[in-house]
């Protein structure tokens, strides 16, 4: 194939990517708009916030029908052009609708406003990197309008707060466009494979060493295609871990009711973004076959009792009655998996149930255990109940209510069934309820007689602790920072570990903890970084593992060298818990001689 065909088949395939995710992205940008227009009103003015939102839906309508146009019309060598730039136009328009709000609805004076409408924004602009990245022009002229005036606007308000703040807004501001700079070069690297690979089992078809070339050449790409995947996570969990960080860490030090509640939401926004993001993540997981099943014997009682204690506040806030049935029976299934296959369902019953009741049982037929949620929700009539397991298809939401999630909950609980080798079985009728039904098979009792009861670990304790911290991402370490301070813990911190034992002797005492995230700069893995400062110091010393990836080979190396492992991003009360667990049977240690 010629460079100049190979190039325009990838530049169309670019283009075709983008308008693909078109629906995916209208979805976000929505939920992001109401989450804004929640977290800012009424403090901003109304007239003012009804003409932005109006732009912004007469926005997204327009781009709905550009979506329609181009399934109609499809994409020709010579529309190229003409469909790029009606793309990246609309991406820089959409781009500065965000970027005008903080002249729009931000007070100078309320720092803690200034941080919620920030929060929002840098959190809409992370979320819409995978989807729009595969295109590098798309993604520079979107973040740039969307994130640069935030930067702007601090760099001129003459103040301590506002220049920190500058400052870890462009941090984070180019994070993100080097993440989406490097997605794009991986994509079109992958195009351009993809397309080679295609053109050249072509030509190899009566060619059986060539043919054997390309078979290898396809292992390769598989491979690089793993590796993308296990980078990307990490990479998109960064800013969303540091801005989790930040918003817990500034919790910590709020006495103000007012400002308490302004940072509450910037909370619920954070995990808002987190919910949505780990929802788009578990759906590429799967499909990657990146999660695997690991069977075990286990009582049911565990997963329902759980599933109870979670559901049971929000179903009561909705005047809801949840039901979940005691069952001391064994199964043999994947406990993980299992329950948040169940909790899908729950949660999918309680969005679409507005009064009545919940009922999550189990019972035996044979060699069987049979799970049933029923609710007496809308229901779905029959020529739904084949999409619902459809992504991003909702009944009874056509006005696409973020109240209702963006419809994944279900396409994750088929793609788990499938995982697990279960039959999800569903029964409704419209303005009565649904059933949902699916069966596993029974296990083995394990005789626990003669376990001693472990006791929960504290979640404080931590008060005049030495701890270490290792990140080669510098907002993230200043949030780390933040946040142990606040809970009353001394911290070193360092962006390779290079300089950790001269600073712990500067210290005069050695750490109580370690917490690495795994992968650091220069190729640097942290469980390594981990076992050399072990035996320059302590080999005794704990240790977490923070990772934004999902291999198996972050388990691996976690078990190997003997650390905790979090996943990012990751709730400050797990953290807390996490180290006082680990800290709970090692006293404080000595000063260093």
């Amino acid at each position: 194939m010629e460079q100049r065909d190979l190039a325009m088949r990838v530049r169309r395939e670019q283009v075709t990517l983008l308008y693909r995710q078109l629906p995916t992205s209208i979805a976000g940008t929505l939920i992001g708009t109401s989450v804004l227009v929640v977290a800012i009103w009424p403090p901003a003015s109304t007239t003012i916030l009804l003409a932005w939102l109006s732009i912004v839906l007469a926005n997204q309508i327009r781009r709905w029908l550009l979506y329609q146009r181009f399934a109609r019309e499809g994409i020709q060598d010579h529309t190229i052009d003409r469909w790029e730039r009606y793309w990246v136009l609309g991406s820089g328009f959409s781009g500065l609708l965000w970027g005008v709000t903080p002249f729009l609805f931000m007070p100078t004076s309320d720092p803690s406003e200034q941080l919620v409408l920030t929060v929002l924004v840098f959190g809409v602009a992370t979320g819409a990197i995978p989807l729009i990245s595969a295109h590098v022009a798309t993604a520079y002229a979107f973040t740039i309008p969307a994130l640069l005036p935030f930067v702007l606007q601090n760099a001129f308000v003459n103040s301590k707060h506002s220049y920190l703040l500058m400052v870890i807004e462009a941090t984070v501001m180019l994070g993100i466009l080097s993440f989406g700079r490097n997605y794009s070069r991986t994509i079109t690297d992958s195009l351009r494979n993809r397309f080679e690979n295609e053109a050249l089992a072509e030509q190899l078809k009566h060619r059986n060493l060539e043919l054997r070339n390309a078979h290898e050449k396809m292992k390769t790409a598989s491979r690089a295609k793993s590796q993308f995947f296990a980078a990307a996570s990490h990479d998109l969990r960064q800013p969303l871990h540091a801005l989790g960080l930040f918003a817990s860490a500034l919790d910590e030090r709020v006495h103000d009711p007012g400002v308490a509640r302004l940072v509450s939401s910037v909370k619920a926004s954070v995990t808002a973004l987190e919910s949505l993001f780990n929802e788009l993540l578990d759906l590429s997981k799967i499909d990657a076959g990146a999660i695997k099943a690991n069977p075990e014997h286990f009582k049911v009682s565990q997963v329902l009792d759980r599933l109870r204690a979670d559901f049971g506040a929000e179903a009561a806030e909705k005047g809801l009655r949840l039901s979940v049935r005691q069952c001391h029976a064994y199964v043999y299934s994947d406990p993980v998996l299992l329950e948040r296959l169940l909790r899908n369902l729950l949660s999918n019953a309680l969005r679409y149930t507005d009064q009545g009741g919940i009922l999550l049982g189990c019972r035996r037929r044979g060699a069987r255990m049979y799970f049933e949620i029923w609710d007496t929700g809308i229901g779905i009539s029959p020529d739904q109940q084949a999409r619902v397991f459809e992504e991003f298809y909702q009944v009874g939401n056509p006005e696409r209510s973020s109240k209702r999630g963006l419809g994944l909950g279900l396409s994750i609980v088929k793609r788990l069934s499938d995982l697990l080798g279960y039959k999800i079985e569903l029964v409704s009728r419209p303005g009565r309820g649904t059933v949902f039904r699916f069966s596993v098979p029974v296990g083995t009792a394990i005789d626990t007689a003669g376990w001693a009861r472990q006791p929960e670990p504290p979640v404080g304790d931590i008060a005049g602790r030495l701890m270490v911290v290792i990140d080669d991402d510098a907002s993230i370490l200043d949030g780390m920072k933040w946040l142990l301070s606040d809970w009353g813990a001394e911290v070193i911190t360092s962006a390779s570990g290079a300089d950790v034992v001269e600073k712990v002797y500067a210290a005069g005492r050695m750490p109580d903890i370690i917490i690495a995230d795994y992968r650091l700069a220069g190729g640097q893995v942290g469980s390594l970084v981990v076992d050399e400062l072990r035996r320059e110091l302590d080999p005794e010393i704990p240790a977490i593992l923070l990772t934004g990836s999902t291999t198996p080979d972050c388990v691996e190396q976690a078990n190997r060298y003997g650390c905790g492992l979090l996943l990012k991003p990751t709730e400050p009360s797990v953290l807390r818990a996490k180290i006082a667990s680990l800290l709970l049977k090692r006293p404080s240690i000595a000063r260093a001689a």
